[in-house]
């Protein structure tokens, strides 16, 4: 896709997000999904040239959609490669924002299939002097280590959290308690483990809302009920 061409797709889906403003995120949803559908036979690069030019927007609005997009065109998912992830995080501040392309949309055996690649970049992320990509570190393997008990996974996992536990700001704060609870699912042993040997070195929202977790079930203390109850 050349220049020209992208910069029409863009403006098309500028127009119809502008022509959805206000309504709920499902109908946001529904555009990327229609957008995905319609243009599945696109070449992944030239879906990707497309999302380049979202996330190279100033509106927020935009750069989520390109996270979108992303998400529902499964072959351009795929392409994405992990330096090109390094530069949309570039252009991305904020939890709503780095979530958008970090919560679930990579999932674990993609990450797995090129393993090398993704835990050079999620160890860089941790380390990286810009906050929002600190937290990206994390955000990226909640979903992979929730649905996945590959030991790679959660290695990685709590290795990024010892990076990172001594942060204090709520974008890592909230998010290592987030990663600890995502773990539960398939290494609750490791999780108890970990919050007995650093309970003193994590952020206090981690501890406090992962042992509610693993007692309860939920973040909130409230008890899951049997579906009978």
């Amino acid at each position: 896709m050349n220049r020209a061409a992208v910069r029409r797709e863009h403006d098309e889906l500028v127009a119809s997000l502008r022509a959805a403003s206000g309504v709920a995120v499902p109908e946001r949803r529904r555009i990327a999904k229609a957008w995905a559908r319609a243009h599945e036979a696109l070449p992944p690069e030239d879906v990707l040239e497309m999302v380049d030019s979202l996330f190279a927007s100033q509106s927020y609005e935009e750069k989520t959609f390109g996270a979108l997009l992303v998400d529902y065109h499964g072959p351009a998912r795929l392409a994405t490669g992990t330096d090109r992830i390094d530069v949309w995080l570039s252009r991305l501040a904020g939890w709503a924002e780095v979530d958008s392309l970090c919560q679930n949309v990579f999932q674990a055996d993609q990450l797995l299939a090129d393993w090398r690649a993704w835990k050079t970049l999620i160890a860089r992320l941790s380390r990286d002097p810009n906050v929002n990509k600190r937290r990206a570190s994390l955000v990226l393997l909640t979903g992979p280590v929730h649905y996945s008990d590959d030991a790679r996974l959660s290695e990685l996992a709590f290795a990024t959290v010892d990076t990172l536990s001594a942060e204090r700001d709520p974008l890592i704060t909230k998010a290592v308690s987030w990663l600890l609870r995502s773990l539960i699912e398939n290494h609750r042993t490791a999780v108890v483990h970990n919050l007995d040997e650093h309970e003193s070195e994590l952020p206090r929202i981690a501890v406090r809302e992962t042992r509610v977790k693993l007692e309860t079930g939920t973040k909130s203390g409230r008890r899951r009920q049997s579906p009978s109850s």
